[in-house]
């Protein structure tokens, strides 16, 4: 399945499956675009870890709310931000819900903590998948935007 087929197809209701990239797909701009994929769609496996008590993982939150340090936000900010890549809406699209997302993630887990178990499920549930998607989508459409002018 290309990356375009499983974001139309992706259900928030459903276990979401990391799709497996065609091999054009796989590489962009110094970017394992499966790498980064699979990293952002494996948080809420961590994060319900954590909730359902299965995780020994310590999550540090003043490290999981900077979007600079995953191998995304090091390319976000380095490479990309150097390049012409950085002229495009898409890629202010994408930093932005890169951004969004992991503070997000961060707030998860404050909340874990501070209000349980409960409260953190509720807001997995409510935004974090969409907020996954967000940045896949908007990945793929840098991507898609930089290929179509080359």
């Amino acid at each position: 399945m290309n990356l375009l087929s499983w974001i139309k197809s992706w259900n928030r209701k459903e276990a979401v499956e990391v799709p497996r990239l065609e091999d054009f797909e796989q590489q962009f701009m110094g970017l394992d675009v499966q790498a980064v994929i699979d990293a952002h769609l494996a948080w809420r496996k961590r994060l319900e870890g954590q909730i359902l008590g299965t995780s020994s993982d310590e999550l540090d939150l003043s490290l999981i709310m900077q979007d600079n340090q995953c191998v995304l936000g090091k390319w976000l900010y380095g490479q990309a931000a150097r390049s012409t890549l950085a002229l495009h809406s898409e890629y202010e699209a994408l930093r932005e819900a890169h951004r969004v997302f992991h503070l997000y993630a961060a707030r998860v887990v404050q909340t874990l903590r501070m209000r349980g178990k409960e409260a953190a499920q509720a807001m997995l549930e409510a935004d974090f998948d969409r907020l996954s998607k967000d940045i896949v989508f908007n990945l793929f459409s840098l991507v898609h935007k930089e290929r179509a002018l080359n």
